[in-house]
């Protein structure tokens, strides 16, 4: 559902779907607006803006993948593969550091 501040026009599920891909393969959000033929002033508005539909599904797509590719090491590192295991650690100890800067800025 779109929020008040949105300039561009819903997306369909499927063009959901692209932005979020392009968003977790590292678009910029120039080429994502010449993707989708979207004025870039509008298109820069509405992702950058927190609460705007486009600003969500791009922070969405970035997280899935990330998500994603962490779930998959989990998967390698709970069968004994003890790179994944070692690989896990790593991300496990950079999301421990990220949670407490967020702790301690908000």
């Amino acid at each position: 559902m779109p929020c008040e501040i949105d300039k561009i026009e819903p997306f369909d599920s499927e063009q959901i779907e692209d932005l979020e891909r392009l968003s977790a393969l590292g678009y910029s959000i120039e080429e994502m607006a010449m993707y989708f033929n979207c004025p870039l002033d509008d298109f820069k508005h509405d992702a950058k803006t927190e609460g705007c539909t486009i600003n969500y599904h791009i922070q969405r797509g970035k997280m899935t993948i990330k998500a994603n590719a962490a779930i998959r090491l989990m998967t390698s590192a709970e069968g004994g593969n003890i790179t994944a295991i070692q690989q896990l650690a790593k991300v496990q100890k950079e999301r421990d550091y990220k949670d407490l800067l967020t702790q301690l800025y908000d």
